[in-house]
């Protein structure tokens, strides 16, 4: 398995819409899934969304389990990261069929560090997808489970948290990303005699 490359925002990679999988696809692309699970696990994330590491297809993985039980072990090892962790969701072409109340809830994304906000969502969503096995599921989520699905979901669309935020944060980090592209210029430039 390979720690992938996590694109941060402003990546305009970020902005393409992922394509959908056949059935078939599906089990073509398990190799795949291992590395989105090990790097969402390595990176400390609750989800991952394959557009996120710059791979055009819509794939998400999910464990909330992190943030809901301390010290949970997981396992890395190749042969057991898709089965050994219970909490792990693979949602293969994902659509949100369902959605009810509403929940606000502070977000954050491995494709834009330091940055959190709140965000509202659907409360309760019903997602359809193919699980591993090309096999179509529905599941049901709610609370924090229902906003990770959206915020990923979100992802394979093109779409990110941070332009759901409120204008006033976005063009606060917008400033702040542009200040430190000024800094590290200025420490790039060297001089040669």
């Amino acid at each position: 398995m390979r720690f992938l490359n996590i694109l941060e925002y402003p990546d305009l990679k970020l902005r393409i819409k992922a394509k959908p999988l056949s059935p078939d696809e599906t089990l073509e692309s398990i190799p795949l899934i291992k590395d989105l699970a090990y790097t969402m696990y390595k990176a400390d994330g609750v989800g991952l969304a394959a557009t996120q590491v710059g791979v055009n297809k819509r794939i998400i993985v999910i464990d909330i389990s992190r943030k809901t039980v301390k010290d949970k072990v997981f396992s890395l090892e190749e042969e057991n990261i898709l089965n050994a962790n219970k909490d792990l969701i693979v949602a293969i072409n994902p659509q949100i069929i369902f959605k009810e109340g509403n929940i606000v809830y502070e977000e954050g994304c491995l494709s834009i560090p330091k940055f959190n906000a709140d965000i509202e969502r659907a409360n309760e969503i019903k997602v359809r997808a193919l699980d591993l096995s090309g096999k179509e599921v529905i599941i049901e989520a709610q609370g924090l489970l229902g906003v990770v699905f959206q915020h990923e979901i979100d992802h394979l669309d093109g779409i990110l948290f941070i332009d759901k935020a409120s204008p006033l944060k976005r063009s606060l980090y917008n400033a702040s990303l542009k200040k430190s592209k000024v800094k590290k210029r200025e420490k790039d430039v060297s001089y040669t005699f």
